[in-house]
């Protein structure tokens, strides 16, 4: 990403950088990107100031202001220029236009403060993997991230407490980290599905039936949706404004107005509700300016769990070559080719971890549901 020049005497404002391990200020401020192919909008709130502390190996940070006037010239801190000289060297993606399945590549907003920079390269095996979410466009607000050797990561707003649990710490732990983005991304897309061909065999047949840890309700599906019948808006904070048809209000009201919220029941009423329509492809439409709010809920829902379930992969149609397989009690699974093998591992196992099957699925659909730049083939080959 490019970095704004510095200016000399006549700039008013100074940027002080925080150096922190997990802190409670490294939740505030930064910047967050906007639904909309057209345009990303950099938004900068203001955090106060701290001394900066050196985490042992890496350096995270985040970028803060306050505005004064100074007199002359301030000579940067070297951990602010050893921040700068990272961001100058990051490799950069041009952009590229998305499509119905594939999400754009942005173009990285000149003048972006990083909500977060770490400044200490991952190991080369993770760039790769890492590939997905380097401006990524989200159509959920979303923070831009800096990370020395890979670029600009984009994060959702609603995954970010989550993604910094897992990099904000001495020693990142990148698997989590890549994890919790394929979930955000294969949590936003929708699913296109087919048949299985009559001519088409499976490429494995497993024998032991596929079980979940826990069944979690997508809120998304239901944000903006458009219904085949008369509905209301519900606003539900950090979800967005979600639709509710009226003959399912009462049941839905209950659950979501209890104290507290039963707001998995709640996301379950409307589940009822799409299962009715046929669950067809989900339509949007924005709410209308005289349109008003039915109820306003006072708290946000956590998710229940993110345990990796089959269910998404079931008839998915991927944008590459792929393969079938049948899996007791879930379904014709496909995989794609290029993460057969490593499905294969696991799912074949004794006893078979369709945990990390799974794992390896979600994150195969994050790859595949964004576009690609010549970078990307060859990000962390050099």
């Amino acid at each position: 990403m490019r970095i704004s020049a510095i200016a000399a005497a006549a700039v008013v404002g100074i940027a002080a950088t925080v150096c922190t391990t997990i802190d409670a200020d490294a939740r505030r401020g930064g910047s967050s990107g906007a639904s909309g192919h057209a345009a990303v909008r950099t938004v900068h709130r203001s955090v106060p100031m701290h001394r900066s502390r050196a985490s042992s190996r890496h350096t995270l940070h985040r970028e803060v202001h306050e505005k004064h006037h100074t007199s002359g010239k301030k000579e940067l801190s070297a951990d602010r220029l050893r921040d700068r000289r990272t961001l100058r060297g990051l490799p950069i993606s041009k952009a590229v236009a998305g499509d119905a399945l594939r999400n754009s590549k942005l173009a990285v907003p000149q003048g972006l403060h990083p909500k977060l920079t770490l400044t200490h390269k991952p190991p080369s095996k993770y760039f790769v993997r890492f590939t997905p979410f380097v401006q990524r466009f989200w159509r959920r607000p979303f923070f831009w991230v800096a990370i020395a050797g890979i670029g600009y990561l984009t994060v959702p707003e609603f995954y970010w407490d989550d993604f910094y649990r897992c990099i904000g710490v001495d020693d990142p732990l990148y698997d989590d980290c890549i994890y919790i983005l394929s979930y955000a991304a294969l949590d936003e897309a929708d699913v296109v599905r087919v048949s299985m061909p009559p001519n088409a065999v499976y490429r494995y047949r497993a024998t032991a039936a596929a079980t979940e840890d826990c069944r979690a309700c997508r809120w998304d599906r239901f944000v903006e949706r458009k219904w085949k019948q008369s509905f209301g808006w519900v606003k539900v904070p950090e979800i967005g404004d979600v639709t509710v048809p009226d003959a399912y209000y009462d049941r839905f009201h209950a659950f979501a107005a209890s104290n507290p919220p039963d707001y998995p029941h709640a996301c379950r009423v409307l589940e009822d509700a799409a299962a009715a329509e046929g669950d067809a492809e989900i339509t949007r439409s924005s709410m209308s300016p005289g349109s008003e709010y039915r109820f306003q809920a006072d708290g946000a829902p956590g998710r229940e769990c993110t345990s990796c379930t089959l269910a998404p992969f079931v008839d998915r149609k991927w944008n590459s070559a792929y393969v079938w397989v049948q899996v007791p009690q879930a379904g014709n699974i496909t995989v794609p080719e290029d993460a057969y093998d490593r499905f294969y591992r696991y799912a074949s196992a004794e006893p078979p971890n369709y945990a990390a099957a799974c794992k390896v699925l979600t994150e195969a659909a994050a790859a595949d549901t964004v576009m690609t730049s010549s970078l990307d083939d060859t990000r962390g080959m050099e």
